[in-house]
């Protein structure tokens, strides 16, 4: 879909804010206001950016937000986290490089992650954008998360891209697990969902599945419905508006990019 509103214009660049989602898939550009309305939304095939794309890319914008996927993510409890022991922690990731490697904590859940991007796709924006804020699926989804999560019973929760699926899992209020999966078909997500059940002993069906990153006519609903006895859908804090009903239907799925700014 390629939207551009009747009040976007050059000389407001300055207080415009764009967001990038980018994925193995598939694009999408977001335009933001000061008043944080829709002026721009614009996706396309990621090898295949349309002319009105290109012209965005283009302009020199400058807020900047980049949500890019991850190649790794390891969480450690942070009252064990040194950053002398920074080199055995690069043995669970996939880059060696400890410069392509970042940190970052998370007091409400006492740990810290340590993850790295897709390199590819970092390099690809890092060159389009030199000053853009780099955003992680995570950050923002465990932020969102937390005003979701009861004292007592299991949640699990979905996150999901074009090929990636985040799975998380929470048990009488306290973290268990996060973790990032290829994906397919909903066979492959019925997969994973399946085994993080069994790993932490998990109800058949679970008390509450907590769904963001697709829209409610998704192909996994269906599917969903049948997994947990209650769904509910992440939603960003951060409020935006468009005048536009079908860009507003699509940017439920952008919770993570809506709220990056909570991460800086």
């Amino acid at each position: 879909m390629n939207y551009i509103s009747a009040n976007f214009q050059l000389h407001y660049l300055s207080t415009y804010r764009l967001l990038v989602k980018t994925d193995f898939l598939q694009d999408t550009l977001i335009v933001l206001d000061e008043h944080n309305q829709v002026q721009v939304y614009n996706s396309y095939p990621s090898n295949q950016p349309d002319a009105e794309a290109m012209k965005l890319l283009g302009l020199p914008f400058q807020q900047v937000a980049v949500n890019l996927p991850l190649q790794s993510l390891v969480f450690i409890p942070t009252e064990v986290f040194e950053a002398d022991d920074i080199p055995e922690y690069q043995e669970f990731l996939v880059d060696e490089n400890p410069e392509r490697t970042y940190y970052k904590a998370l007091p409400i859940l006492g740990a810290t992650a340590c993850y790295q991007y897709d390199l590819l796709l970092y390099n690809r924006w890092k060159n389009i954008f030199a000053n853009a804020q780099f955003i992680a699926d995570f950050e923002v989804v465990l932020s969102q998360v937390q005003a979701l999560i009861p004292i007592h019973g299991e949640v699990m929760g979905i996150h999901a891209n074009d090929t990636q699926v985040d799975l998380y899992v929470f048990i009488n209020g306290q973290f268990q697990f996060y973790n990032t999966f290829e994906i397919a078909t909903v066979d492959d997500l019925n997969y994973f969902m399946l085994n993080a059940c069994r790993s932490f002993n998990l109800t058949p069906k679970i008390q509450k599945l907590i769904v963001s990153g697709i829209t409610e006519d998704s192909e996994y609903m269906p599917y969903f419905s049948q997994f947990a006895e209650k769904i509910e859908w992440l939603q960003p804090k951060t409020k935006w508006s468009s005048t536009d009903s079908a860009v507003t239907e699509l940017m439920k799925q952008f919770n993570v990019l809506v709220d990056a700014k909570l991460c800086e």
